[in-house]
């Protein structure tokens, strides 16, 4: 059910319905939830007096919209994507941001929040404002941004958002350690890493994430361009606004750091298994090496000719012996002076 609340002079009353109009001073907040379709709609154009144009009620209803802010006839529409409440890896330990649109419908003296059911961000906006508005006793958890109830609804707008935004943040500890700890089994010659699949799909994931986090760096910035050509951006919303602008780009460049290290560690990783099996392939081409004189003299040996030389012989055995244990010994002297040479260069 739609929340109507009035907010003026750093007191927050709760109202039982849609008021016949707008008011005076202070500004009005509905807060609706996403499993209501818009029942909220009739209320706030008639309070705007304007309807809302039918496209932007297409992105309204449009659960895959990405973050974007565009202007309407008298009103402002703000979509921002949050991270929605499911654990960042499932079940198959595979990394899996999800994230769902917030709506945000601006117009003077009249905010609407359009939102999911479960969104604690919201419910926590909604406790502090009681809190501020003297409603209720203060709790030890507070919404963090809120130093004093807003003035606009734009300043409401922006610190619910950079709440939004703070989330994302949130989740840096447990995506550091996820992937670091992927690194590791990467580079450790004595585990066999087999997450090859959660490993990429945390790099698309990543990859998805970044994009997430430009869009709504985008549509704030698209936010302050259009309050500063209208003059509304007062001290304390661009301030609000660099901050959470801020917030993003952190965002952004711990998920491009860590995609460009799960990059390297797989880069690296490849690069030791070459260089183990070059390693390998070194140590067999030696042996084939050593062992193909011997090869050699025991297929001369053995060749089905009645004359040969020391094939009579008393000795004969002795002397192939003795000329294959020559060969080798000369085999190994080359190998040795090779390797040499090679380590004197490097």
């Amino acid at each position: 059910m739609s929340r109507w609340t009035l907010l003026h002079a750093q007191q927050l009353t709760e109202l039982a319905g849609p008021p016949s109009q707008l008011p005076s001073e202070g500004f009005l907040w509905v807060d609706a939830q996403l499993d209501e379709e818009l029942v909220w709609l009739p209320q706030v154009e008639a309070l705007l007096g304007k309807a809302i144009d039918e496209l932007h009620l297409e992105d309204l209803g449009n659960p895959l919209h990405p973050s974007h802010f565009d202007n309407g006839d008298g009103y402002s529409v703000l979509i921002i994507r949050a991270l929605s409440g499911k654990p960042l890896f499932d079940e198959f330990n595979r990394l899996n941001i999800r994230t769902r649109p917030c709506y945000f419908l601006l117009a003077d003296r009249l905010l609407v929040t359009y939102r999911s059911k479960d969104s604690r961000t919201f419910e926590k906006a909604r406790q502090f404002a009681a809190q501020a508005g003297g409603q209720t006793k203060p709790e030890t958890e507070q919404f963090l941004n809120f130093k004093k109830l807003p003035e606009s609804p734009d300043e409401l707008a922006v610190q619910i958002v950079s709440n939004l935004v703070d989330r994302f943040l949130e989740t840096r500890t447990d995506l550091s350690d996820r992937l670091d700890r992927w690194q590791r089994d990467l580079l450790n010659p004595r585990k066999r890493f087999e997450d090859w699949n959660a490993l990429l799909a945390a790099r698309n994931e990543l990859n998805r994430f970044e994009a997430v986090a430009q869009d709504q760096r985008d549509a704030l910035v698209d936010f302050e361009d259009d309050r500063h050509r209208e003059q509304s951006l007062t001290p304390a919303l661009q301030v609000n606004l660099r901050d959470t602008m801020e917030h993003l780009e952190r965002i952004i460049g711990l998920t491009h750091r860590l995609g460009s290290n799960t990059e390297a560690a797989v880069q690296l990783h490849f690069s030791a298994t070459a260089h183990k099996t070059n390693e390998i392939i070194t140590v067999l081409t030696m042996l084939t090496a050593i062992f193909m004189p011997l090869t050699l003299i025991t297929g001369l040996f053995g060749m089905n000719f009645e004359n040969m030389p020391l094939l009579q012989q008393p000795a004969g055995f002795w002397w192939s012996i003795a000329l294959m244990v020559l060969s080798a010994c000369v085999s190994v002297l080359i190998i040795l002076v090779i390797r040499g040479r090679q380590h004197i260069k490097k």
